[in-house]
């Protein structure tokens, strides 16, 4: 029998941690490739999986049907009730000093 050689990987930068996150936040992953059995019996992983930002791609017979991807939801911009505001009493309370030189004060 033939003996094979050991694989040694090195890596682009000689190993420089910098490097290798730099390079890792630039390659996005490789989407997953999944049949449709394997789908159906791990579907609720595959969606964990799409969750944590992964993209998998469903195959029948080896061509790709369907993707999972991601599901960004959009953000609601925030309203201000201005009505609200103006009905509310203005109370003059203390000045944010006389809080923390009270504040200060206490711990010693």
């Amino acid at each position: 029998m033939k003996k094979r050689k050991a694989f040694k990987y090195t890596s682009p930068g000689s190993g420089r941690a910098d490097v290798l996150k730099e390079t890792a936040m630039l390659d996005p992953l490789p989407a997953l490739q999944v049949n449709v059995r394997a789908a159906k019996d791990n579907f609720s992983s595959l969606l964990e999986e799409a969750a944590r930002g992964h993209e998998i791609i469903i195959t029948s017979d080896g061509e790709p049907k369907a993707k999972l991807v991601p599901y960004h939801m959009k953000r609601k911009r925030f309203k201000v009730d201005w009505a609200l505001l103006r009905s509310m009493p203005i109370t003059a309370g203390p000045a944010a000093e006389d809080i923390i030189r009270e504040e200060r004060d206490g711990r010693s």
